[in-house]
């Protein structure tokens, strides 16, 4: 039972797509980037901002919105992997577009999983004292954590949209 709810795997899988393409090496750089930059943005905002209850509203049902449509895009690569899955043949590295579906599921899930974490610890950011202060400090950084992963998402859907578009341009615009 604990193993179908272990959130681990959507985090270790998430992380494990942060290597150089070039070479096949882990990316130190990129995992600074994803685990430093929410941590800096999340102590300024400690330090130099405060969190009303508007504010809190504000992230919830963002945060809200950003999972129900990060869980439509879920759909939409799993449908697209499994129309192509016996059309391999029709590209030219199906490896790469085999690799890229499932580094956009991964980051589409870990990001649904931060903005469930967005939301829960937005609650506590509203207490005052320490649990307050580590409220707010998870919320930023769960915030800014899912936008690094919107763009990482973007950036992947439109190259999955590239490789169908390639495999079949009767279907272009």
């Amino acid at each position: 039972m604990i193993q179908k709810m272990n959130p681990w795997f959507l985090v270790r899988e998430h992380f494990s797509t942060f290597y150089d393409y070039g070479t096949g090496k882990k990316s130190p750089a990129e995992y600074a980037f994803q685990i430093g930059f929410p941590a800096v943005a999340a102590i300024l905002q400690l330090r130099l901002f405060a969190v009303s209850a508007d504010v809190v509203s504000i992230v919830v049902s963002a945060a809200s919105i950003v999972a129900g449509l990060m869980l439509n895009l879920l759909v939409l690569v799993y449908t697209l992997v499994f129309n192509n899955r016996e059309s391999h043949d029709l590209y030219s590295n199906f490896v790469d577009f085999k690799r890229l579906c499932r580094e956009t599921l991964s980051t589409i899930a870990y990001s649904v999983l931060l903005c469930i974490i967005l939301v829960v610890t937005a609650f506590f950011a509203l207490t005052d004292g320490w649990i307050g202060t580590i409220g707010r400090f998870c919320m930023v950084y769960a915030g800014v954590s899912v936008l690094l992963c919107l763009l990482i998402v973007l950036r992947r859907s439109y190259l999955l949209i590239n490789f169908e578009l390639i495999r079949n341009p009767a279907t272009a615009p």
